[in-house]
């Protein structure tokens, strides 16, 4: 049986992991997800709203035992990625990526920070950075780290929604002060309590993705044109006319939440990376080279080619 975490680790953990950039921290012993959320995510499975994306239907998505089989407790993490010095360069940019690109792979950087906080706190697990079948919304909600608003994002009262989730599944249980996590509301009253009657994100999407009950349809959504879909120059006319040649952030930009200082993360924790100016330029690199360490890396050089050349047409 590994230690247990303490009230006193868990609290220097959150000093410690706020010294490196996550602004909130949760934890929460192992259990299965709720009922209303499992039925919640059916529906958006049977009603073929998550287009060709077939790995979501995978069930083991609700069992956090077949990422780890030996886990006790997953502590959740937010990690900010909006920048100041970034949205200047975004403004200024011909050509529109998310915010989130602007940035070394948040895959590599938020694993390492991770490990570290393992390491300093003799954590035996496993980091998951949107890596492994887990809803990592859900259990960050769980956590308290924010409501789910009428967007579908994680949306935190105080910070908005411009934040990576990251969690670690850990060997560990937690002391039993902290297996007695604060009451969350069911997800159903997110939107009423958080949104309340703003649809500012559904009027402002171009393309009609969101459906407004914190779901989408997944084919229509321009991040989901532009990243995971493997067709080429299959860009319906409002999405050319907005620009945005990796991801997009327009239900983000105009959500309330996200209009406030705090919703910006420490500059000196930026970690932009070097191919996003270029890109943001139209100007794609020859080799793939230039594109490691970062999130374009994925997608390749002719998809990066083919998103720019569909806003030209």
């Amino acid at each position: 049986m590994r230690e247990a975490v303490t009230v006193s680790q868990f609290a220097a953990l959150k000093a410690y992991a706020d010294e490196i950039g996550f602004t909130e921290v949760g934890a929460l012993p192992l259990t299965a997800p709720d009922e209303a959320f499992k039925a919640f995510y059916d529906n958006f499975l049977a009603t073929g709203r998550h287009a060709d994306l077939r790995y979501l239907e995978r069930k083991e998505r609700f069992d956090l035992l077949t990422v780890l089989p030996t886990a006790q407790s997953i502590l959740l993490f937010a990690y900010p990625y909006r920048f100041s010095s970034v949205e200047m360069k975004l403004r200024a940019a011909p050509y529109k990526i998310a915010r989130y690109a602007w940035q070394r792979d948040y895959h590599l950087l938020l694993r390492e920070k991770l490990q570290h906080i393992a390491a300093q706190f003799s954590l035996v697990g496993r980091a998951v950075t949107d890596s492994a079948p887990v809803p990592e919304r859900y259990w960050a909600r769980r956590a308290g780290l924010g409501k789910i608003g009428r967007n579908g994002m994680l949306i935190s009262p105080a910070r908005g929604s411009y934040f990576f989730i990251a969690a670690l599944l850990i060997e560990n249980p937690l002391a039993a002060q902290l297996r007695q996590p604060a009451a969350v509301p069911a997800s159903a009253e997110d939107i009423h309590s958080l949104c309340g009657e703003c649809r500012l994100c559904v009027d402002a999407c171009p393309t009609a993705a969101l459906t407004g009950d914190g779901l989408m349809h997944v084919e229509k959504c321009i991040s989901y044109t532009t990243i995971e879909d493997t067709r080429s120059a299959s860009y319906a006319p409002e999405t050319r006319r907005h620009l945005w040649i990796f991801g997009c952030d327009i239900c983000q930009q105009v959500c309330p939440y996200n209009k406030t200082e705090s919703s910006y993360a420490r500059e000196e924790l930026n970690a932009e990376h070097t191919a996003a100016v270029d890109i943001a330029a139209g100007v794609v690199p020859a080799s793939r080279a230039p594109l490691k360490g970062s999130v374009f890396l994925r997608r390749g050089l002719q998809k990066l080619r083919d998103n720019i050349s569909a806003v030209e047409d």
